[in-house]
Formats: C-alpha cells, sequence, structure tokens
C-alpha cells in the first residue's frame, strides 16, 4: 500500500513517518517541497521494512498532476502551518 506523506520530512511528518516505517506492506513516500530534503529524511531512516521513497510535492501546485505521477492508495498531509492556508485549506483533500 503506498502513502503519501505531504510534509514527510518535517516535525509532524517526520513521526509519522517513524511510527510507520517497521511495516513491511507499507510503501512510504517522505513528500515536501525540497526533493533534497526528503532524499535526506530517507536516508537518515536507515534501514526500514517500508520501502522509503522521497518525492517532491507541492500543495500548492497542480495536485491533480502530482497525485496521478504517484498514484498514491491514502494521503496524509503533514504539511504546515495549517493556519496559514486560508481559503485554500481544503485545496489537497478536494484534489483526492
Amino acid at each position: 500500500m503506498k502513502l503519501l506523506i505531504v510534509g514527510g520530512y518535517g516535525t509532524f511528518g517526520g513521526r509519522i513517518v517513524q511510527l510507520l516505517e517497521n511495516e513491511p506492506r507499507l510503501e512510504l513516500i517522505i513528500a515536501g517541497r525540497s526533493l533534497a530534503k526528503a532524499e535526506a529524511c530517507c536516508k537518515e531512516r536507515g534501514t526500514t521494512k517500508a520501502r522509503l521513497m522521497p518525492a517532491t510535492f507541492d500543495r500548492d501546485g497542480d495536485l491533480g498532476a502530482q497525485l496521478a505521477a504517484l498514484l498514491p492508495d491514502i494521503v496524509v498531509d503533514a504539511s504546515g502551518p495549517f493556519q496559514a492556508y486560508g481559503e485554500g485549506r481544503y485545496r489537497l483533500i478536494e484534489a483526492c
């Protein structure tokens, strides 16, 4: 099962990755605006039972195209700060 964690290398998203990384049935897509940070996060985790995959994802970009490229089964939005989303706070949810 592919799980996309937007903001996966941040504080909250990183904790989610830590909690799920030893589940062998999961592919965790660690994503955010910086591919370099996503790659570093995957390397820092070391050996995990889940497959870790870094990806670029911008919640202000073309969400449909980004989701189509990654094809996740589940999406977790751990990006933030949530109070700064304004009118588009449910944009990612609606794109799913």
